[in-house]
């Protein structure tokens, strides 16, 4: 059962958007609910990005101004990682306008994923690693992506113009390999726990929510939040492993997290967790 939110957690969310977000104008009625169900479970309400949560709430209440607030904010990044994965301009465009309706529009009674995932200050990150899911999925269904590669780093198409990354890619892969796997030993029990729930058991978020005795929207967040942090702690061991730092690290980052994406259902099922 999800515990009460209390009056001023959700004031503060809504004072501090109005101040950062002052061209939305959402009304409170709409963005109140959103809020609240948002909150439920929290613990720390108070340690949560305001400014953050009630961006998401008022995207999810169809508010233009918001909208072209948060696309100029965490969409531009989303072109450079999918062109490093042979995407053409119009398959971007194409995986952007996925990525908005999956972002904003709920399914039935469901919170917009938007408003799942707003508040640890992670949506840029979790948002390059849905759009590189998205690619891998066009790559995969066009027939541009094997899937069934023995350990998931062979076929991820690099794009002809970016020799260097191909390089990297070659020079590597034991390296790429060894991170996944070290940062994978690393999550914490219930990040692994969840992760090889949603990934290995294909068990829904209502599943899992049940499980745990959470909201649903609690259990989502725990998998996307899971997400990141393995995204993370590859991204550091492979900083201390190959000596990338940096711009050279950023560059390597959208090649990591596809392969990072094909690699981790075959990884938890490797731990039998």
């Amino acid at each position: 059962m999800s515990r009460p939110v209390a009056m001023d957690a959700v004031e503060r969310i809504l004072q501090v958007g109005r101040v950062a977000h002052p061209e939305v104008t959402a009304p409170t009625s709409a963005l109140d609910p959103l809020v609240r169900t948002r909150l439920a479970d929290e613990e720390h309400p108070e340690q949560l990005a305001a400014d953050e949560i009630f961006l998401a709430c008022a995207c999810a209440a169809a508010d233009r101004a918001a909208i072209t607030a948060f696309e100029r904010r965490y969409f531009g990044a989303i072109p450079a990682a999918l062109s490093r994965l042979s995407l053409g301009r119009d398959e971007i465009a194409e995986i952007e306008q996925i990525l908005r309706v999956r972002l904003f529009v709920a399914e039935g009674s469901d919170l917009p994923r938007v408003v799942t995932y707003a508040g640890q200050g992670q949506l840029g990150g979790l948002l390059r690693v849905a759009a590189i899911r998205a690619g891998l999925n066009l790559l995969r269904e066009r027939g541009r992506l094997d899937a069934e590669a023995s350990d998931g780093l062979e076929d991820v198409p690099v794009t002809a113009d970016d020799p260097e990354l191909a390089r990297l890619k070659a020079q590597h892969r034991s390296a790429f390999k060894a991170a996944f796997e070290q940062a994978v030993a690393a999550l914490e029990p219930r990040e692994r726990s969840v992760l090889n729930l949603a990934l290995v058991k294909n068990l829904g978020i209502d599943k899992i929510g049940a499980i745990y005795g959470v909201h649903r929207a609690t259990a989502a967040r725990w998998v996307a939040n899971a997400r990141a942090s393995l995204t993370r702690g590859v991204h550091k061991i492979l900083g201390d492993t190959i000596g990338a730092r940096g711009s050279d690290l950023e560059n390597l980052l959208p090649l990591v997290e596809s392969q990072l994406e094909l690699s981790l259902e075959r990884l938890l099922r490797t731990r039998g967790d």
